[in-house]
């Protein structure tokens, strides 16, 4: 049923992750597994291409952990606050209905017997519960949950997403610094965004509007077996591109990476 509901839905969402309103190329720089070379990667590429006097856009979208402006020693200039949805219960308006709490599907809401709801858990900002309430009780409060950051050096401009330490929901940061830099994309001769490692919803939406991906892989077991995994997420999107074999001078398993770089 679920392969079924895929191809049922794929055309669009193949038409929505491939979209975007300016002709910049953008190439997605990503990798299944982490600790492989994957910003080294994008990091040395953009430098290499600002050197020729091409006008570099470097995304930094792992926004858990950013290292590119460490490995390029700059700093983190010219901040903006990454803010959600945060929702605020009015006690005086709300009928008991429940239906915040069950449109929840972080189950962030509580509501205690013959009392308004109360926010327990993880706000990812979806704005479900004010979608619902019939009774209008629920009004707009704001969270910030991170920063983008921009640090412009000559040919090269990165930015950067940070998601505050502790929390647990970074998708809003990653879409938050891909709008900031899209917003300049007519700037810039190529943009390059880094993604966080996996195949996971944070790595999806650092390559939307992608035009092609390099997955950065090495010859080891667990290289070759998470390699398979984000080229088959790839595929699913019709995303093109290339696997760059980093430390490819390892004893190890250089043949399948090979032979699984070929199959798709």
């Amino acid at each position: 049923m679920q392969d079924a509901m895929t191809e049922r839905l794929r055309p669009e969402i193949i038409e929505a992750f491939h979209r975007k309103n300016f002709t910049t190329p953008v190439i997605g720089v990503t990798g299944g597994k982490g600790g492989v070379g994957k910003t080294t990667v994008a990091v040395n590429l953009a430098c290499a291409l600002a050197d020729r006097g091409f006008r570099v856009a470097l995304v930094d979208a792992d926004v858990d952990a950013p290292n590119a402006a460490i490995l390029l020693s700059l700093p983190l200039e010219n901040p903006a606050e990454v803010d959600i949805t945060m929702p605020m219960f009015d006690a005086g308006r709300c009928n008991l209905c429940g239906d915040c709490v069950g449109a929840c599907r972080l189950n962030a809401l509580f509501m205690p017997r013959g009392k308004p709801p109360l926010l327990m858990g993880e706000c990812n900002g979806c704005e479900a519960c004010l979608l619902v309430c019939q009774a209008d009780a629920i009004k707009r409060g704001k969270k910030s949950v991170g920063r983008t950051f921009l640090t412009r050096r000559d040919n090269l401009s990165l930015f950067t997403g940070a998601l505050i330490p502790g929390l647990e929901e970074s998708t809003p940061v990653v879409n938050a610094v891909k709008d900031r830099v899209f917003a300049a994309a007519d700037q810039f001769d190529i943009i390059l965004v880094d993604t966080s490692p996996g195949a996971h919803c944070n790595v999806i939406n650092a390559l939307k509007g992608a035009d092609a991906a390099m997955v950065v892989t090495e010859p080891t077991p667990l290289g070759a077996h998470d390699l398979n995994l984000i080229l088959r997420l790839l595929d699913l999107f019709a995303l093109g591109g290339s696997v760059v074999l980093n430390r490819a001078d390892l004893p190890g398993n250089k043949g399948e990476i090979e032979t699984i770089a070929r199959s798709h």
